[in-house]
Protein backbone atom coordinates (compact mmCIF):
# COMPACT_ATOMS: atom_id res chain seq x y z
CA UNK A 1 0.00 0.00 0.00
CA UNK A 2 1.37 3.44 -0.78
CA UNK A 3 2.19 6.05 1.75
CA UNK A 4 0.92 9.47 0.53
CA UNK A 5 2.07 12.89 1.84
CA UNK A 6 -0.13 16.10 0.23
CA UNK A 7 2.05 19.25 0.92
CA UNK A 8 -1.12 22.32 0.36
CA UNK A 9 -0.82 25.72 -0.66
CA UNK A 10 -3.39 26.13 2.20
CA UNK A 11 -0.60 25.66 4.34
CA UNK A 12 1.89 27.98 3.24
CA UNK A 13 4.95 25.80 5.07
CA UNK A 14 5.52 23.09 6.52
CA UNK A 15 9.07 21.96 8.24
CA UNK A 16 10.33 18.88 8.40
CA UNK A 17 13.41 17.57 10.60
CA UNK A 18 15.07 14.64 8.08
CA UNK A 19 12.73 13.08 5.60
CA UNK A 20 12.50 9.59 4.68
CA UNK A 21 10.55 8.56 1.90
CA UNK A 22 9.35 4.67 1.46
CA UNK A 23 9.62 2.71 -2.06
CA UNK A 24 6.08 2.75 -1.61
CA UNK A 25 5.66 6.70 -0.56
CA UNK A 26 4.63 9.49 -2.03
CA UNK A 27 5.13 12.97 -1.31
CA UNK A 28 2.88 15.53 -3.36
CA UNK A 29 3.98 19.68 -2.84
CA UNK A 30 1.08 21.53 -4.37
CA UNK A 31 1.39 24.84 -5.82
CA UNK A 32 2.07 27.30 -3.71
CA UNK A 33 2.86 25.21 -0.85
CA UNK A 34 6.83 25.30 0.74
CA UNK A 35 8.08 22.07 2.52
CA UNK A 36 11.50 22.62 4.07
CA UNK A 37 13.56 19.60 5.06
CA UNK A 38 15.28 20.81 7.71
CA UNK A 39 17.84 17.36 7.26
CA UNK A 40 18.94 15.17 4.85
CA UNK A 41 16.30 13.63 2.28
CA UNK A 42 15.80 10.06 1.51
CA UNK A 43 13.98 9.44 -1.52
CA UNK A 44 12.80 5.96 -2.37
CA UNK A 45 9.54 6.81 -3.49
CA UNK A 46 7.84 9.74 -5.78
CA UNK A 47 8.34 13.17 -4.65
CA UNK A 48 5.45 15.31 -6.88
CA UNK A 49 6.99 19.38 -6.90
CA UNK A 50 4.89 21.85 -7.72
CA UNK A 51 5.68 24.35 -4.99
CA UNK A 52 8.58 24.57 -3.29
CA UNK A 53 10.96 22.43 -1.75
CA UNK A 54 13.21 23.53 0.49
CA UNK A 55 16.31 21.40 1.20
CA UNK A 56 19.26 22.22 4.48
CA UNK A 57 20.73 18.60 4.63
CA UNK A 58 21.78 16.16 1.85
CA UNK A 59 19.53 14.59 -0.81
CA UNK A 60 21.06 11.47 -0.37
CA UNK A 61 19.10 9.02 -2.66
CA UNK A 62 16.92 8.42 -5.89
CA UNK A 63 13.85 7.11 -6.66
CA UNK A 64 10.92 9.36 -8.51
CA UNK A 65 11.07 13.05 -8.93
CA UNK A 66 8.88 15.42 -10.85
CA UNK A 67 10.02 18.98 -10.37
CA UNK A 68 8.71 20.42 -13.87
CA UNK A 69 6.89 23.35 -12.56
CA UNK A 70 8.44 23.58 -9.07
CA UNK A 71 11.18 25.25 -7.22
CA UNK A 72 14.10 23.47 -5.70
CA UNK A 73 16.02 25.62 -2.80
CA UNK A 74 18.88 24.94 -1.27
CA UNK A 75 19.08 26.71 2.25
CA UNK A 76 21.93 24.68 3.85
CA UNK A 77 24.40 26.92 6.01
CA UNK A 78 27.54 24.40 4.65
CA UNK A 79 28.19 22.29 1.66
CA UNK A 80 25.32 20.08 0.33
CA UNK A 81 25.16 17.36 -1.57
CA UNK A 82 22.79 16.04 -4.58
CA UNK A 83 23.09 12.25 -5.30
CA UNK A 84 20.24 11.78 -7.99
CA UNK A 85 22.47 11.55 -11.16
CA UNK A 86 19.76 13.52 -13.07
CA UNK A 87 17.01 15.93 -12.36
CA UNK A 88 15.11 18.07 -14.33
CA UNK A 89 13.67 21.25 -12.48
CA UNK A 90 11.61 24.02 -13.38
CA UNK A 91 13.52 26.46 -11.28
CA UNK A 92 16.85 26.22 -8.89
CA UNK A 93 17.43 28.60 -6.14
CA UNK A 94 20.51 28.86 -4.09
CA UNK A 95 20.53 30.69 -0.84
CA UNK A 96 23.14 28.67 1.59
CA UNK A 97 26.83 29.78 2.61
CA UNK A 98 28.48 26.66 1.15
CA UNK A 99 28.25 24.61 -2.16
CA UNK A 100 25.42 23.11 -3.52
CA UNK A 101 27.19 19.62 -5.39
CA UNK A 102 25.96 18.08 -8.36
CA UNK A 103 28.11 15.41 -8.66
CA UNK A 104 25.97 13.26 -11.23
CA UNK A 105 25.47 12.91 -15.19
CA UNK A 106 22.97 15.82 -16.00
CA UNK A 107 20.71 18.34 -14.54
CA UNK A 108 18.47 20.37 -16.54
CA UNK A 109 16.90 23.93 -15.21
CA UNK A 110 13.86 25.04 -17.34
CA UNK A 111 12.55 28.33 -16.26
CA UNK A 112 15.21 29.98 -14.02
CA UNK A 113 18.43 29.70 -11.88
CA UNK A 114 19.07 31.92 -9.11
CA UNK A 115 22.16 32.57 -7.45
CA UNK A 116 21.58 34.64 -3.69
CA UNK A 117 24.17 33.10 -1.68
CA UNK A 118 26.32 30.10 -1.96
CA UNK A 119 28.06 28.12 -4.96
CA UNK A 120 27.04 25.23 -7.53
CA UNK A 121 29.40 22.92 -7.93
CA UNK A 122 29.34 20.10 -10.39
CA UNK A 123 31.64 17.05 -11.42
CA UNK A 124 34.28 16.86 -14.42
CA UNK A 125 31.73 15.06 -16.31
CA UNK A 126 28.49 16.64 -15.26
CA UNK A 127 26.09 18.18 -18.07
CA UNK A 128 24.00 21.18 -16.37
CA UNK A 129 21.90 22.56 -18.89
CA UNK A 130 19.77 25.52 -18.97
CA UNK A 131 17.18 25.58 -21.27
CA UNK A 132 15.90 28.17 -23.60
CA UNK A 133 13.75 29.83 -22.20
CA UNK A 134 15.70 30.07 -18.55
CA UNK A 135 16.41 33.22 -16.82
CA UNK A 136 19.42 33.99 -14.65
CA UNK A 137 19.23 35.46 -11.76
CA UNK A 138 22.01 36.88 -9.27
CA UNK A 139 25.65 35.93 -9.23
CA UNK A 140 28.42 37.80 -7.15
CA UNK A 141 31.72 36.99 -5.64
CA UNK A 142 29.37 34.70 -3.24
CA UNK A 143 27.25 32.93 -5.25
CA UNK A 144 28.41 31.59 -8.55
CA UNK A 145 28.52 28.56 -11.02
CA UNK A 146 31.58 26.48 -9.94
CA UNK A 147 31.94 24.06 -13.21
CA UNK A 148 30.91 23.54 -16.81
CA UNK A 149 27.32 25.45 -17.82
CA UNK A 150 25.73 25.04 -20.70
CA UNK A 151 22.93 26.98 -22.36
CA UNK A 152 20.87 26.02 -25.14
CA UNK A 153 19.37 28.47 -27.45
CA UNK A 154 19.86 32.06 -29.13
CA UNK A 155 19.84 35.36 -27.78
CA UNK A 156 21.88 37.03 -25.26
CA UNK A 157 23.52 34.33 -23.18
CA UNK A 158 25.13 34.88 -19.60
CA UNK A 159 27.29 32.15 -17.72
CA UNK A 160 27.98 33.65 -14.32
CA UNK A 161 30.76 31.17 -13.60
CA UNK A 162 33.43 31.51 -11.19
CA UNK A 163 36.00 29.78 -9.03
CA UNK A 164 38.20 30.20 -5.60
CA UNK A 165 35.60 33.05 -4.41
CA UNK A 166 36.15 34.58 -7.82
CA UNK A 167 33.28 35.67 -9.69
CA UNK A 168 33.90 35.95 -13.20
CA UNK A 169 30.80 35.88 -15.38
CA UNK A 170 31.03 35.63 -19.52
CA UNK A 171 28.22 36.89 -21.83
CA UNK A 172 27.67 36.29 -25.48
CA UNK A 173 25.94 39.20 -26.63
CA UNK A 174 24.36 37.94 -29.60
CA UNK A 175 23.81 34.03 -29.76
CA UNK A 176 21.75 33.25 -32.93
CA UNK A 177 22.00 29.75 -34.84
CA UNK A 178 20.15 26.46 -35.38
CA UNK A 179 19.86 23.93 -32.12
CA UNK A 180 22.64 26.23 -30.26
CA UNK A 181 24.37 24.55 -27.18
CA UNK A 182 27.31 26.33 -25.45
CA UNK A 183 29.06 25.50 -23.11
CA UNK A 184 31.23 28.40 -20.60
CA UNK A 185 33.13 27.88 -17.36
CA UNK A 186 36.41 29.62 -15.72
CA UNK A 187 39.42 28.66 -14.39
CA UNK A 188 41.31 30.84 -11.70
CA UNK A 189 44.56 30.59 -12.80
CA UNK A 190 46.20 29.43 -16.49
CA UNK A 191 49.07 26.50 -15.31
CA UNK A 192 50.73 27.29 -18.51
CA UNK A 193 52.39 30.77 -19.81
CA UNK A 194 50.04 31.99 -22.64
CA UNK A 195 51.95 33.98 -25.69
CA UNK A 196 50.75 37.26 -26.61
CA UNK A 197 50.12 37.68 -30.65
CA UNK A 198 52.21 40.64 -32.71
CA UNK A 199 49.03 42.93 -31.73
CA UNK A 200 49.33 42.10 -28.20
CA UNK A 201 51.81 43.26 -24.83
CA UNK A 202 50.98 40.53 -23.00
CA UNK A 203 47.68 38.05 -21.64
CA UNK A 204 47.22 37.19 -18.63
CA UNK A 205 47.77 34.26 -16.49
CA UNK A 206 45.51 35.02 -13.75
CA UNK A 207 42.20 34.03 -14.91
CA UNK A 208 40.75 31.87 -17.98
CA UNK A 209 37.50 31.13 -19.54
CA UNK A 210 36.55 28.42 -22.01
CA UNK A 211 33.93 28.04 -24.40
CA UNK A 212 32.88 25.18 -26.25
CA UNK A 213 30.10 24.78 -29.02
CA UNK A 214 28.57 21.44 -28.21
CA UNK A 215 25.70 21.24 -30.68
CA UNK A 216 24.39 23.34 -34.04
CA UNK A 217 25.53 26.61 -34.94
CA UNK A 218 25.70 30.42 -34.24
CA UNK A 219 26.61 33.37 -35.77
CA UNK A 220 29.62 35.85 -34.41
CA UNK A 221 28.95 37.69 -31.49
CA UNK A 222 30.64 39.73 -29.26
CA UNK A 223 31.64 38.93 -25.84
CA UNK A 224 31.35 40.60 -22.41
CA UNK A 225 33.90 39.97 -19.52
CA UNK A 226 34.03 40.35 -15.91
CA UNK A 227 37.41 40.63 -14.43
CA UNK A 228 39.29 41.17 -10.92
CA UNK A 229 42.06 40.11 -9.13
CA UNK A 230 44.34 40.90 -12.45
CA UNK A 231 47.41 43.00 -12.67
CA UNK A 232 47.53 44.08 -16.56
CA UNK A 233 51.19 45.15 -15.86
CA UNK A 234 52.85 42.30 -14.97
CA UNK A 235 53.45 39.20 -17.77
CA UNK A 236 55.06 35.64 -18.01
CA UNK A 237 55.79 36.63 -21.50
CA UNK A 238 56.19 40.76 -22.43
CA UNK A 239 55.58 41.28 -26.35
CA UNK A 240 57.62 44.42 -26.56
CA UNK A 241 55.81 46.90 -29.02
CA UNK A 242 56.19 50.69 -28.78
CA UNK A 243 52.94 52.60 -28.42
CA UNK A 244 52.17 55.50 -25.88
CA UNK A 245 48.53 54.26 -24.96
CA UNK A 246 47.48 51.10 -24.10
CA UNK A 247 44.40 49.36 -23.16
CA UNK A 248 43.11 46.14 -21.10
CA UNK A 249 41.16 43.96 -24.39
CA UNK A 250 40.14 40.60 -25.02
CA UNK A 251 42.47 38.21 -26.12
CA UNK A 252 41.28 34.27 -27.72
CA UNK A 253 43.31 31.49 -28.60
CA UNK A 254 42.52 27.89 -29.78
CA UNK A 255 44.93 26.23 -26.78
CA UNK A 256 45.67 27.35 -23.35
CA UNK A 257 49.41 27.73 -24.49
CA UNK A 258 48.78 29.38 -27.57
CA UNK A 259 49.35 32.19 -29.19
CA UNK A 260 46.49 34.66 -28.38
CA UNK A 261 45.32 37.42 -30.59
CA UNK A 262 43.16 40.01 -29.40
CA UNK A 263 39.12 41.25 -29.91
CA UNK A 264 39.91 44.82 -29.31
CA UNK A 265 37.60 46.19 -26.55
CA UNK A 266 34.52 48.42 -27.62
CA UNK A 267 33.76 49.24 -24.02
CA UNK A 268 34.82 49.36 -20.51
CA UNK A 269 33.09 50.32 -17.30
CA UNK A 270 33.55 50.05 -13.80
CA UNK A 271 37.47 49.96 -14.23
CA UNK A 272 40.66 50.89 -13.09
CA UNK A 273 41.83 49.88 -16.70
CA UNK A 274 44.05 47.24 -14.85
CA UNK A 275 42.79 45.31 -12.24
CA UNK A 276 39.24 45.00 -12.39
CA UNK A 277 36.43 46.13 -14.81
CA UNK A 278 33.81 44.84 -17.22
CA UNK A 279 34.58 44.64 -20.72
CA UNK A 280 33.09 44.55 -24.13
CA UNK A 281 35.34 42.83 -27.34
CA UNK A 282 35.34 44.98 -30.70
CA UNK A 283 35.88 42.03 -32.86
CA UNK A 284 33.50 39.14 -32.51
CA UNK A 285 34.14 35.39 -32.01
CA UNK A 286 32.72 32.48 -33.63
CA UNK A 287 32.72 29.24 -32.00
CA UNK A 288 32.74 26.07 -33.96
CA UNK A 289 31.32 22.81 -33.61
CA UNK A 290 33.85 20.52 -31.47
CA UNK A 291 36.20 23.07 -30.62
CA UNK A 292 37.05 25.07 -27.63
CA UNK A 293 37.95 28.42 -27.48
CA UNK A 294 40.05 29.96 -24.70
CA UNK A 295 39.70 33.78 -23.45
CA UNK A 296 41.97 35.85 -21.66
CA UNK A 297 42.36 39.41 -20.60
CA UNK A 298 45.49 40.84 -22.56
CA UNK A 299 46.97 44.46 -23.15
CA UNK A 300 47.23 45.76 -26.25
CA UNK A 301 48.76 49.35 -27.96
CA UNK A 302 45.20 51.69 -28.19
CA UNK A 303 44.86 53.86 -31.55
CA UNK A 304 42.78 56.87 -31.73
CA UNK A 305 39.94 56.39 -34.35
CA UNK A 306 42.26 58.92 -36.57
CA UNK A 307 45.61 56.93 -35.89
CA UNK A 308 48.66 57.84 -34.14
CA UNK A 309 52.39 57.95 -34.58
CA UNK A 310 55.47 57.80 -32.80
CA UNK A 311 59.10 58.90 -33.04
CA UNK A 312 61.84 58.04 -31.14
CA UNK A 313 64.23 60.73 -29.36
CA UNK A 314 67.59 57.98 -30.06
CA UNK A 315 68.50 54.97 -31.25
CA UNK A 316 71.97 52.89 -31.60
CA UNK A 317 73.04 51.19 -34.31
CA UNK A 318 74.95 48.84 -31.98
CA UNK A 319 71.63 48.37 -29.76
CA UNK A 320 71.33 44.75 -28.43
CA UNK A 321 67.75 44.73 -29.69
CA UNK A 322 67.86 44.48 -33.13
CA UNK A 323 64.70 46.89 -33.64
CA UNK A 324 66.21 49.90 -31.70
CA UNK A 325 69.50 49.80 -34.30
CA UNK A 326 67.55 52.07 -36.82
CA UNK A 327 66.04 55.18 -36.44
CA UNK A 328 62.49 53.96 -37.57
CA UNK A 329 58.64 56.11 -37.67
CA UNK A 330 55.88 54.43 -35.70
CA UNK A 331 52.46 54.91 -36.24
CA UNK A 332 48.99 53.57 -37.21
CA UNK A 333 46.64 54.28 -40.07
CA UNK A 334 48.69 56.25 -41.64
CA UNK A 335 48.95 56.58 -45.74
CA UNK A 336 51.97 56.50 -48.06
CA UNK A 337 50.62 59.32 -49.76
CA UNK A 338 51.99 62.61 -49.39
CA UNK A 339 54.52 61.19 -46.65
CA UNK A 340 58.08 62.80 -46.58
CA UNK A 341 61.00 62.23 -43.86
CA UNK A 342 63.90 64.04 -43.68
CA UNK A 343 67.24 63.53 -41.85
CA UNK A 344 69.88 66.39 -41.39
CA UNK A 345 73.47 66.70 -39.45
CA UNK A 346 74.40 69.49 -38.03
CA UNK A 347 75.79 71.14 -40.82
CA UNK A 348 72.06 70.57 -42.64
CA UNK A 349 73.27 67.84 -44.79
CA UNK A 350 70.86 65.61 -45.59
CA UNK A 351 71.80 62.01 -44.72
CA UNK A 352 68.64 59.92 -45.48
CA UNK A 353 65.76 60.87 -47.07
CA UNK A 354 62.18 58.49 -48.08
CA UNK A 355 58.88 59.03 -49.34
CA UNK A 356 57.57 55.48 -48.19
CA UNK A 357 55.90 55.04 -44.82
CA UNK A 358 56.57 51.12 -44.96
CA UNK A 359 60.09 52.03 -45.85
CA UNK A 360 60.64 54.67 -43.00
CA UNK A 361 58.80 52.00 -40.51
CA UNK A 362 60.29 49.12 -41.12
CA UNK A 363 63.98 49.69 -42.25
CA UNK A 364 64.36 53.67 -41.20
CA UNK A 365 67.72 55.08 -40.85
CA UNK A 366 70.77 52.98 -39.88
CA UNK A 367 73.32 55.65 -38.91
CA UNK A 368 75.28 55.64 -42.39
CA UNK A 369 75.05 58.17 -45.22
CA UNK A 370 72.47 57.11 -47.55
CA UNK A 371 74.20 58.83 -50.44
CA UNK A 372 78.04 57.42 -50.00
CA UNK A 373 77.74 54.83 -47.54
CA UNK A 374 79.64 56.19 -44.96
CA UNK A 375 79.01 55.84 -40.98
CA UNK A 376 77.69 59.00 -39.60
CA UNK A 377 79.25 60.07 -36.19
CA UNK A 378 77.61 59.85 -32.69
CA UNK A 379 75.65 63.54 -31.73
CA UNK A 380 72.43 65.22 -32.52
CA UNK A 381 70.17 64.88 -35.61
CA UNK A 382 67.41 66.68 -36.88
CA UNK A 383 64.43 65.32 -38.43
CA UNK A 384 61.47 67.01 -40.76
CA UNK A 385 58.55 64.59 -41.41
CA UNK A 386 55.56 65.35 -43.63
CA UNK A 387 52.66 62.11 -43.27
CA UNK A 388 48.76 62.04 -43.41
CA UNK A 389 46.61 59.68 -41.59
CA UNK A 390 44.28 57.46 -43.29
CA UNK A 391 40.92 59.96 -42.41
CA UNK A 392 43.09 62.61 -44.76
CA UNK A 393 44.42 64.76 -41.42
CA UNK A 394 47.98 66.03 -42.75
CA UNK A 395 50.89 66.22 -39.83
CA UNK A 396 54.12 68.13 -40.10
CA UNK A 397 56.85 68.03 -37.71
CA UNK A 398 60.48 68.93 -37.03
CA UNK A 399 62.50 67.83 -34.40
CA UNK A 400 65.56 66.40 -32.70
CA UNK A 401 67.24 62.83 -31.44
CA UNK A 402 70.71 61.40 -30.98
CA UNK A 403 72.62 58.81 -32.15
CA UNK A 404 74.68 56.88 -29.69
CA UNK A 405 77.70 54.85 -30.48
Amino acid sequence: MRKLIYIFGLVPCIALGQLWIPTNGLVHISEGANLEVGGDLENNGVIQNRGTLSLYGNWVSNANFNGLTGTLQFLGGSNQMISPPQLTVSEIVVNQGGEVNFPGSQYIVLDRLELQFGNIKTGEDTRFVLEPTAKIIGGSNSSYFDGTLIAKGSGIKTFPVGRDGLYAPITLLSVFGLNTEIAASFLRGNSVDPIPGDSLLGVSHRGLWELELLNGATDPTKVELEFSEEDLNDFRVPNNIRHRVNSPVIAYATDPAGTYRSLGVESINDSDSLTYGTIVSELTLQPTLGQKLYLAMGLAPRVPSEGLYFIPEAFSPQASDPKNRTFRIFGERISDEGFDLQIYNRYGVVVYATSSFEEANQNGWNGQNQKTGAAEPAGVYYYTVKLQFETGLPVQQKGAFYLVK
